[in-house]
């Protein structure tokens, strides 16, 4: 209308080439896309507070910066960050694992859902009965969670919380594809029982699926 074209939104892997090329504020704007969900992933990843997490997110984007060069573009860019950003939080686990807090800022929540769709909690809407029972539900389902085994956890939020698709947790985990379905069937699984064991769940809802 009017002649004028919707401005095309520059993808991921076009502005960390801007990036590699010397513009800086394609690296603030990449910043911008991924920071809250890098820090997200860790917290849940680590079962970390904020404050701590927020600490490793600046080192993984310190990362980026360093590892710029290395950086195909024929890549997917999200794919390459996890990786950086997993890889990050085992080396974490190894050496700091006395840091680590159980301290939580943030629930799990319908809005931060990845493709598979794990529906466990309704919208809040104006009706506080509801929204006492979502809030219910999020506990559970956080304290699930963070039951996990760590291989399980780990495939579990990259997969419900950062929305990746299974080739690429397999890429971003270093596994191979088989053993990425068997790990988010049995965290599927393992949050299911507890779900049904704290009353959250009943024996005949779904859980998630594996495709």
């Amino acid at each position: 209308m009017f002649g004028l074209a919707k401005k095309k939104e520059i993808s991921d892997e076009e502005m960390m080439e801007n990036f590699q090329n010397g513009d800086s504020a394609a690296f603030d704007e990449l910043l911008s896309r991924y920071g809250s969900k890098i820090l997200y992933f860790i917290m849940k990843k680590l079962n970390m507070s904020k404050p701590g997490a927020e600490d490793l997110m600046q080192e993984i984007f310190i990362k980026v910066i360093e590892k710029r060069d290395t950086f195909n573009i024929d890549r997917k860019f999200s794919t390459w960050l996890y990786t950086v950003a997993n890889n990050r939080c085992i080396d974490y686990m190894r050496v700091d694992k006395n840091k680590l807090t159980s301290s939580l800022d943030k629930d799990i929540s319908s809005e931060q859902k990845g493709t598979t769709h794990l529906e466990l909690v309704k919208s809040e809407g104006n009706n506080p009965e509801e929204y006492s029972y979502n809030k219910q539900i999020k506990a559970c389902v956080d304290e699930g969670v963070n039951e996990l085994k760590e291989d399980l956890k780990e495939v579990f939020l990259l997969r419900e919380i950062e929305g990746l698709s299974l080739k690429e947790i397999a890429e971003v985990t270093g596994s191979p594809l088989n053993t990425v379905k068997t790990r988010l069937r049995t965290a599927y699984l393992c949050l299911r029982e507890h779900l049904i064991s704290t009353g959250c769940f009943s024996q005949e809802q779904n859980l998630g699926s594996v495709k």
